[in-house]
C-alpha cells in the first residue's frame, strides 16, 4: 500500500503486477514516481516529489511496460499506464532522455517582486540543443534587473551615433542572439516594459518554439507593456543591405553563444553589424567556462577588442545545470558574465 506520510517509499510499497492492481492504482503509483529535472541556480538541490528509494524502481517500471495488463478494462487505460511507466523510465535515464516539458522560471526585479516565465522545452536531440534552457541563460536572466543600471561610459564625450538611452522618449532597442527558449530576452522585456522593444532571434528550427514561448508568456508581457518580436537570424549570413543606424540595436544579449570553433567570428561579426555606435550601446553576454572552449573564448575577446569593444563590467559565478555528474550529483557550472561597450570613438 502507498504511504501518505513523509517516509521514503520502497518499491514493495507500490502496487505489484502479480496482484493485478487497478489502472487507477497503477497511475497513482506512477505519478508518485515522477521525477523533475534538477533546478537551475546556485545550489545543488534537486526538485523532488515524494521520496522513493531507488532500489528496484527500474525493474518495477520495466515489469509494467512488459506486462500485457490484460486485466484492465480498456486499451486506452492500458496505453495510459504503459505511457506513464515509459515516461518514468525515461526520467531515470538522464535529462537528454526526458520528454518535452514546460518549466517555470522566476526572474527578480528591482522592486523585490519576482516575475514568472513559463518555457516549453521539446525533447532534446543532438541537433536541437538550442531548445534547452541552459544554466548561463538562467543566471543571466536573474542578473538583468541590476546589470544595466547606469553602467560607466568608456568614452565620456564626443559626437557619435545617437542611442535610445540619450533620448528618453525613444524605447531602447534590444536584440538577443541565439535566443534558444527565450529566457534571457523575455526576462529583459518584462523588466524593461514599455521602455524597450526586444527582438528574439535564432536559427529556423529553433524559432517556432521560441515564438511559442513568447505566446505562453503573453499575460506577463502585456501586464508590463513589453514589446517582443521573433525572427530568424543566421550569424553566418551577412545581411544585404546592411542595417541603417536606425535599425541597429542599443543592447545585444547573448547567453551560451559559443559551441563551435566558427562561433567567435560569426558572433562578433554579427555584433558588428547590428550594434548601435552610440556610446551607451552595450553587449551583455554570459557563458560557461568550459575547458574545451578556452580557445574560442580567447578568440572572442580578441575579436571584440579588434571591433573596438571592451569590457565595462565582468565577473564569474557558479550555477547548477540540470545535467548530472557521473555519480548522480548536480553538475556545477562556472560561468563568465560580461558587459561590453565601445572603447573608442567609432
Amino acid at each position: 500500500m502507498i504511504s501518505t506520510n513523509d517516509e521514503p517509499l520502497h518499491v514493495l510499497d507500490l502496487p505489484q503486477i502479480y496482484a493485478k492492481p487497478s489502472g487507477t492504482d497503477l497511475i497513482k503509483a506512477l505519478t508518485l514516481l515522477a521525477l523533475q529535472p534538477r533546478t537551475f541556480g546556485t545550489t545543488a538541490d534537486v526538485v523532488k516529489g515524494p521520496a522513493v528509494q531507488p532500489a528496484g524502481v527500474t525493474r518495477y517500471l520495466t515489469s509494467i511496460i512488459a506486462s500485457p495488463l490484460s486485466w484492465l478494462d480498456t486499451e486506452e487505460l492500458r496505453e495510459a499506464v504503459w505511457d506513464a511507466a515509459s515516461a518514468r523510465l525515461s526520467e531515470r535515464s538522464g535529462r537528454a532522455a526526458m520528454p518535452a516539458m514546460s518549466r517555470v522560471f522566476s526572474v527578480p526585479t528591482l522592486s523585490g517582486e519576482d516575475y514568472t516565465l513559463t518555457l516549453h522545452e521539446p525533447s532534446i536531440t543532438a541537433d536541437n540543443l538550442g531548445m534547452k534552457t541552459w544554466v548561463s541563460s538562467y543566471l543571466l536572466s536573474r542578473r538583468l534587473h541590476n546589470l544595466l543600471d547606469s553602467p560607466p561610459e568608456l568614452v565620456p564625450s564626443g559626437p557619435t551615433e545617437p542611442s535610445a538611452k540619450s533620448d528618453t522618449n525613444k524605447p531602447l532597442r534590444a536584440l538577443e542572439l541565439g535566443s534558444g527558449t527565450g529566457l534571457v530576452g523575455l526576462a529583459f522585456a518584462a523588466l524593461q516594459g514599455k521602455s524597450a522593444t526586444v527582438h528574439l532571434t535564432d536559427l529556423p528550427d529553433i524559432v517556432p518554439n521560441l515564438a511559442h514561448n513568447v505566446a505562453l508568456n503573453v499575460e506577463l508581457l502585456k501586464s508590463t507593456d513589453a514589446a517582443v518580436t521573433t525572427d530568424v537570424l543566421d550569424w553566418s549570413v551577412k545581411p544585404t543591405p546592411l542595417p541603417s543606424a536606425q535599425e541597429r540595436f542599443d543592447v545585444i544579449l547573448a547567453a551560451d553563444p559559443l559551441y563551435s570553433p566558427k562561433h567567435p567570428k560569426w558572433l562578433v561579426d554579427t555584433i558588428g553589424v547590428w550594434l548601435s555606435r552610440g556610446l551607451d550601446a552595450r553587449v551583455v553576454m554570459e557563458m560557461p567556462l568550459r575547458e574545451a572552449y578556452i580557445p574560442q573564448r580567447q578568440e572572442l575577446r580578441q575579436r571584440m577588442a579588434d571591433l573596438g569593444l571592451a569590457p565595462v563590467q565582468e565577473g564569474e559565478e557558479i550555477g547548477y545545470d540540470d545535467w548530472e555528474s557521473a555519480n548522480g550529483e548536480a553538475l556545477a557550472v562556472k560561468c563568465w558574465w560580461s558587459i561590453w561597450g565601445w572603447s573608442e570613438k567609432v
